[in-house]
């Protein structure tokens, strides 16, 4: 099992070298800079499109209270001309129902009038004899004859007075007539303007709803284009944090590393041990630094992670590459903060203390390799840089 473990270390640390091996030793490719610009150029005219589209949006919804006043006024009319309508038809009827009221006053009258005229005329002397023969003496003669002279010219006023009521009514009636020729006139006016308003008012609530589809599509463009600014902004940093690796900014054979676990207790070294778990004699190929679990573990120096997995002696483990063949590892983690492929700068959490795999405590097991071969981390911090002798 030790040395099946052991076998695979030395395959992720050769994962490292090769990858570090690779890494660019110039300035970011043109292409990517290219593309982050073109996409921020893009981001922008997506932002000034949506600017655009929600300026054309507030202007027409500007336009709504307007046609929807205009709507309501075209209703009122329609409602008041159909109202004046409605009158002039009530007072029509009223005038029809006087009219034919007097129409057959007059006709009883002048038909009454008619037959005394006639029976005047037929009897002739016998009438005015019948009026003689029938008074007592003559004063009483002239009264009847006077009474009857009378009653015919009152009969004859009233007939004239009906004509003039009958003219009158005829005139007004056409009058009111032509009044509710015109108010039919007005009322479909008022509708036709009415029916104007409302498609006025459907036809901005249309443009708001187009201009709103249009809003979303473009605010659902900026925001994909946005995205992707985003996912080659990252790419381009991440192939910044490459280039400077290859600069030098990463930890060599010459340089200084970064204590992993600031404020940690140095427990163990490197060389030969017998395991704290199972007894045996073994090889202890880094140092153990005693922390609480949890707590933040730093990278060493800016490099790239080239491994982050879970073995059964070393449990949570990350690997990075840093530039001239160097490597460090960091097993026993309670958990990750980092995965393959990303840059990371010194000082950087990478992950946090804990106990996993083999182990007797929360701690963190530290290893530096040069080109595969394990050394001594404490070579890194004042001390000789040796590889381990076991």
């Amino acid at each position: 099992m030790k040395s099946k473990t052991r076998s695979f270390l030395v395959f992720l640390f050769s994962i490292s070298l090769i990858f570090g091996s690779t890494l660019p030793t110039q300035a970011l490719p043109q292409s990517i800079d290219d593309d982050v610009n073109a996409a921020q150029q893009e981001l922008e005219s997506a932002s000034a499109l949506v600017r655009e589209v929600a300026a054309e949006l507030a202007e027409i919804k500007k336009q709504l209270p307007i046609a929807e006043a205009k709507l309501k006024k075209a209703r009122e009319e329609l409602a008041a001309a159909k109202e004046k309508d409605r009158l002039a038809a009530e007072k029509l009827a009223e005038l029809e129902n006087q009219l034919q009221i007097t129409k057959q006053n007059y006709d009883e009258t002048r038909s009454y009038v008619g037959d005394v005229a006639r029976s005047l005329y037929q009897e002739g002397p016998l009438a005015t004899l019948n009026i003689l023969l029938g008074s007592t003496d003559p004063n009483d003669f002239n009264q009847k004859l006077m009474d009857m002279q009378t009653y015919i010219g009152n009969q004859n006023e009233k007939l004239a007075q009906l004509e003039t009521i009958k003219a009158q009514l005829e005139t007004e009636q056409a009058a009111v007539a032509a009044q509710k020729i015109i108010l039919e006139q007005q009322k479909a006016e008022a509708l036709v303007a009415a029916q104007k308003a409302k498609d006025a008012e459907a036809e901005v609530l249309r443009l708001i709803a187009k201009q709103k589809a249009a809003l979303a599509k473009a605010e659902s463009e900026k925001e994909a284009t946005r995205k992707r600014y985003e996912q080659l902004r990252a790419e381009q940093i991440r192939l910044q944090q490459l280039a400077r690796l290859r600069a030098g900014l990463g930890g060599t054979m010459a340089g200084e590393l970064y204590w992993p676990v600031p404020g940690a207790r140095f427990s163990q070294g490197v060389g030969p041990r017998r395991h704290p778990v199972f007894g045996y004699r073994s090889c202890h190929t880094g140092i153990d630094l005693a922390a609480g679990t949890g707590i933040p573990i730093a990278a060493a120096a800016t490099g790239i992670v080239t491994a982050v997995t879970t073995l059964r002696a070393y449990g949570r483990v990350v690997v990075i590459a840093h530039n001239g063949g160097l490597s460090t590892m960091y097993a026993h983690m309670s958990r990750f903060n980092v995965n393959v492929g990303q840059g990371v700068a010194v000082g950087d959490t990478i992950g946090f203390v804990g106990s996993s795999g083999w182990s007797t405590g929360p701690h963190l097991h530290f290893e530096v390799h040069v080109n595969g071969t394990p050394y001594n981390p404490l070579g890194w911090f004042g001390s000789a840089k040796n590889p381990v002798g076991c």
